[in-house]
């Protein structure tokens, strides 16, 4: 289907966060400049469906319960926050 696999990255660190027994994940971000292209209205706004659907694909997911029963409260409410909390406080 269109919409399987969409957050994949997420889900790994997911993953990662409940099987790494104290281990950590090394970050590094890499730019890789070009021309800039004019992106329309539609294509921002399918952008952003990909990205809520990706959410909301992760909010009924078994790791996403398992990992509210292991984060502390700092971790947990960024967690939230930066997944399905954004579209909840968006809404109103």
């Amino acid at each position: 289907t269109k919409t399987i696999n969409l957050s994949e990255d997420i889900f790994a660190g997911m993953d990662f966060t409940l099987r790494g027994e104290g281990r950590t994940i090394r970050h590094c971000e890499y730019f890789h400049l070009a021309k800039g292209r004019d992106l329309g209205f539609n294509a921002v706004l399918g952008f952003f469906a990909k990205l809520s659907n990706g959410t909301g694909e992760q909010i009924l997911t078994r790791q996403m319960l398992r990992l509210s029963h292991v984060l502390h409260l700092p971790e947990s409410l960024t967690f939230y926050y930066a997944h399905g909390g954004y579209y909840i406080t968006q809404y109103f």
